[in-house]
């Protein structure tokens, strides 16, 4: 009868004790399992955060390449254009009979249908400024010469028929010349164009417009003015010739 009631007590401490250590095994597996979670984790954001420094590392390169390409190009761009400037294409100079006016736009290789139009503009504006400089000097011979006062309304009138002719003229000019270089480092293209306008038929068209006017034709000394114009060329031609043998000295 003990044997039997130790039997029985032995085994209902089996019975007691089997759940807790399952337990206890399976919690040491739990907390393995996560710890080696955390490890792969841990080694996935490491991983991660190494690939990230790299690109980065190569991006850095990359630009660093690319800023020295572009700077080299800008670099051989400019190397172009100041020896595209030095000879200049298309570069004429006025004479006794035509003021010129000489252009230079750059372009990507892909604007360069729009190109022509884009030029002759910039050229055009330069031509008003050549004419309207040299009006200026043409009427400030005239006025001082013929006692002209400068806020007077004859003044004012032949001033006005100056710029009236200068804008008609500008208008109708077109180009003489044009030359393109060839694409440089960076694509881009050089475009040199020149216009022309007759010095007789400006004076001409700009004494027709100031004499319209009955007034202004009993007034304005047509002959004078005419002979203070074309000094005033002259002149201004040989400052265009000794400027450019100055600069090809």
């Amino acid at each position: 009868m003990k044997k039997i009631l130790i039997l029985f007590v032995a085994l209902l401490a089996i019975t007691v004790c089997n759940p807790a250590m399952g337990q206890t095994r399976k919690d040491k597996k739990a907390a393995k399992k996560a710890e080696w979670q955390t490890q792969q984790q841990q080694k996935a954001e490491e991983n991660a955060l190494l690939h990230q420094m790299k690109m980065d590392s190569i991006r850095n390169a990359q630009k660093a390449q690319e800023a020295k390409a572009k700077a080299e190009q800008e670099a051989a761009a400019r190397a172009a254009y100041r020896n595209n400037t030095h000879q200049m294409p298309c570069q004429m100079y006025d004479n006794d009979e035509w003021f010129y006016a000489t252009g230079v736009r750059q372009f990507p290789i892909s604007h360069i249908n729009n190109a022509p139009t884009a030029t002759l503009r910039a050229t055009q504006l330069l031509m008003r400024q050549k004419l309207s400089s040299m009006y200026k000097a043409v009427l400030r011979d005239y006025f001082d010469q013929m006692d002209v006062d400068a806020m007077s309304s004859t003044a004012s009138h032949i001033e006005s028929a100056g710029d009236n002719v200068i804008k008609a003229t500008i208008n109708d000019t077109y180009e003489v010349c044009r030359e393109n270089t060839d694409p440089d480092a960076s694509g881009k293209v050089y475009m040199y164009m020149t216009i022309k306008v007759s010095k007789k038929k400006f004076i001409d068209d700009v004494v027709k417009e100031i004499t319209k006017e009955t007034e202004m034709r009993v007034r304005f000394n047509e002959q004078k003015f005419r002979e203070d114009a074309f000094k005033v060329f002259e002149k201004s031609n040989e400052e265009e010739y000794n400027d450019f043998k100055n600069e090809n000295n």
